[in-house]
């Protein structure tokens, strides 16, 4: 079973994007012997995310190893938010995610981060979900991707890809639920967390809104 998890992080991101499943995970990897979470960025300084005040940035992640230091991973958990848009310009995080993928065992996405898998040419030909409140937008990004416009999250080969935010929650319990072949464990997760987990890929009313 994949046991190094790492999040990329980028300037701007959405914190529930990473937060949310990496709650779950911690969980999870609590009851995993071996299970690693890690936090992958430009630079060794902390990363902003998204929630700022007039004197700036309000939460901090800090990270693990740099995209430099090619860590050794199983999968990589890329967040949306504002700041993908600027990461989907970045030279050295495309092709982070291009170089890593082929050495990955999964490749995941949570709401705009989809943007950016797009761009390294990962969801060529794939099924793939990502926000709704900018879908126009974020799908233009990827004319040759498949896609899935009303699903939680979308599962193709070894990428999945959530919708909006809080769906990688929803995500990661499916994950755990069907990677790691443990439904006691993900419901055990989600139960400490006092998360209602939708399990159905195919819910999504945020399609009709």
């Amino acid at each position: 079973i994949p046991l190094k998890w790492g999040v990329l992080a980028f300037p701007r991101y959405v914190g529930l994007d990473a937060y949310g499943p990496l709650e779950l995970l911690n969980i999870v990897a609590f009851n995993t012997p071996n299970m690693t979470l890690s936090i992958v960025a430009e630079t060794m300084d902390p990363v902003p995310a998204h929630i700022s005040n007039s004197a700036g940035a309000l939460t901090w992640v800090k990270p693990t190893y740099t995209i430099d230091q090619d860590p050794e991973l199983d999968v990589l958990l890329i967040p949306g938010g504002q700041g993908s848009r600027v990461a989907y310009n970045n030279t050295r995080i495309i092709n982070y995610i291009k170089r890593t993928y082929p050495k990955l065992k999964y490749i995941t996405s949570v709401c705009s981060g989809a943007q950016l898998l797009a761009k390294a040419g990962i969801l060529n030909g794939k099924r793939a979900t990502t926000n709704k409140f900018s879908w126009a937008e974020l799908t233009a990004s990827g004319p040759g991707v498949n896609w899935v416009p009303c699903a939680r999250w979308v599962v193709d080969g070894n990428i999945w890809t959530s919708s909006g935010i809080a769906a990688g929650i929803d995500m990661a319990h499916a994950f755990t639920k069907t990677v790691y072949k443990n439904e006691t464990l993900a419901d055990r997760a989600a139960n400490i967390l006092e998360v209602e987990i939708h399990k159905d890929p195919n819910w999504d009313p945020f399609c009709e809104v």
